[in-house]
């Protein structure tokens, strides 16, 4: 059965995810894809973020990147792992990357086979129908020959990070482009996640949150 974790800031909101979870996170061997990160300049810091309050809670974390792998070789790096972490960064460049690789098929058959999967900002934005109904988030630049709108793992658009100061400006500049009633969206704050637990979908509000310093 699927079940999917879809955050705007997974290190936020993990601590009610794991109550979620099928079994226990030490049960758990993640293979954490930074990809995301890698068209980003500057601290990384929201990876860490994620993958600290990840170990905290138990989980074991393998960190790797896609980018110029293969499906042989990322089938490999992930055999004997029971959950799939994707991070945030460029939702563009991460697509791109995904699709090329050949990871996207792999994703689609390890979610149906009920593999784990948690996504956080642009990682849980690649699973929904589209990426790019707000194109003032993220540099599309990054992936010039990108021919997806994204995998329709899950038949909605996720808006990650809706109601941080962050990307207040972005949101407001791009509203013409999401003002619309063909799709569903699901504008996301840093204390909510989707939860797909099969057929069912969940948008969860997480009371006590994280707070960075």
């Amino acid at each position: 059965m699927k079940q999917l974790f879809l955050t705007s800031s997974a290190d936020q909101v993990m601590a009610d995810v794991v109550k979620k979870l099928l079994q226990p996170a030490s049960s758990y061997k993640l293979a954490f894809i930074n990809t995301a990160a890698e068209a980003e300049t500057g601290d990384h810091w929201w990876v860490r973020a994620d993958k600290d309050r990840l170990v905290e809670l138990g989980f074991e974390v393998d960190e790797f990147s896609i980018a110029g792998m293969n499906q042989a070789s990322i089938e490999e790096r992930i055999e004997g792992k029971n959950g799939i972490f994707v991070c945030g960064g460029n939702t563009f460049y991460l697509l791109d990357q995904v699709i090329k690789t050949g990871f996207d098929e792999i994703l689609r058959r390890k979610i149906d086979e009920g593999m784990l999967f948690i996504g956080s900002s642009a990682g849980s934005m690649i699973v929904g129908k589209k990426i790019d109904l707000v194109s003032t988030i993220d540099d599309k630049s990054k992936a010039p020959d990108l021919k997806s709108d994204g995998l329709g793992i899950v038949d909605l658009v996720i808006l990650p990070h809706w109601g941080s100061m962050d990307f207040k400006e972005e949101y407001s500049e791009g509203f013409e482009e999401m003002y619309r009633e063909d799709i569903e969206i699901v504008p996301l704050s840093n204390s909510q996640y989707v939860y797909v637990d099969g057929d069912r979908i969940e948008l969860v509000q997480v009371q006590s949150v994280v707070k960075k310093l």
